[in-house]
């Protein structure tokens, strides 16, 4: 290796080291540890696996609570449990909007369930979402310069919404773009 090379890769080295030494060394003269950042207590509904559209159940799930007790309540049920590690899940709860509470953390709102599982109005939407994110992607892969086709009817916004997500990831993948 070129001495001068080897010089210029060694001295930032060297230099941070000198400079920075005092400061690791005052702060370790204090004698205190570093202190940990408490985390933040959360939690979040999540729809069951074996929820069916006449019977919906949700699972509770928190994290980050202080160990101990741990209450949660909504629109249909409630309880508590008792956690060792901060974190929890129950089970087959049924729609509603819930909240958890303990007395270190106080009271967490975890979300509502949606109003109607299904409905037709939500089969649609994604259904036009679905179309528009098929027809912009293929838009796009054909042509990179391609736009969405202008038409005398009004365009649904969630197919727009569809088509403009389509497209850009068509324009990721096949145009270079980010």
């Amino acid at each position: 290796m070129i001495r001068t090379s080897r010089l210029a890769m060694i001295a930032p080295l060297v230099v941070s080291s000198l400079v920075l030494g005092p400061a690791v060394a005052a702060h370790a003269a204090t004698g205190q540890a570093p202190t940990t950042v408490p985390t933040k207590a959360r939690c979040l509904l999540i729809e069951d696996t074996k929820s069916t559209a006449d019977n919906p159940s949700f699972t509770l799930v928190g994290s980050g609570f202080e160990p101990g007790s741990v209450s949660f309540s909504g629109s249909k049920a409630g309880g508590g449990v008792h956690t060792s590690t901060g974190s929890f899940s129950v089970g087959g709860l049924p729609a509603g909007h819930y909240t958890a509470s303990s007395d270190a953390d106080g009271k967490v709102n975890c979300g509502s369930t949606p109003k109607s599982k299904g409905s037709k109005e939500s089969k649609d939407a994604k259904a036009q979402y679905r179309k528009g994110f098929k027809d912009g992607f293929t838009t796009i892969r054909k042509n990179c310069s391609g736009k969405m086709k202008q038409g005398i009817v009004g365009v649904d916004s969630n197919y727009e919404k569809g088509f403009k997500d389509g497209a850009a990831l068509a324009a990721k993948q096949f145009c270079g773009e980010d």
